[in-house]
């Protein structure tokens, strides 16, 4: 996943700054744009990338197709990440979680907040929105 993913975030994202790794560490390392929301980690676990955002929380990005080769999981798995990111960097991705730990999650916006805990803390990648 790494080979094809890490080229294409580079190509999507070239104003971004962006340290790259190899596994078992974090392939892909977003600076955060702000502190309260922090980094942004991509960890290749070999059939999906898991895509941690601070301490707030983590998405998988697997196709869930056995029947697919290894290349084509990788292509699937960039497509996905690269949809996320371009969500994410134009603030359209509404991340909360309850502080203390404990929770969390995502959604895109315009997102039915309702389903969000009360307590919960609530952030763009640009920062926190109340």
């Amino acid at each position: 996943i790494r080979d094809i993913l890490v080229p294409a975030i580079r190509k999507r994202f070239p104003d971004k700054s962006l340290v790259e790794g190899e596994p078992p560490e974090p392939i892909a390392t977003f600076p955060a744009a702000h502190p309260a929301v922090g980094e942004l980690q991509i960890m290749d676990d070999g059939v999906e990338a898991t895509v941690v955002l601070g301490k707030h929380t983590h998405s998988h990005f697997n196709p869930y197709d056995e029947t697919l080769s290894s290349a084509e999981v990788a292509q699937r798995v960039t497509d996905s990440v690269l949809v996320f990111l371009t969500d994410l960097f134009a603030d359209r991705v509404l991340v909360w979680s309850i502080p203390g730990g404990g929770a969390g999650g995502w959604m895109l916006l315009p997102a039915d907040s309702s389903r969000i805990p009360a307590t919960a803390s609530r952030f763009v990648w640009s920062g926190p929105v109340s």
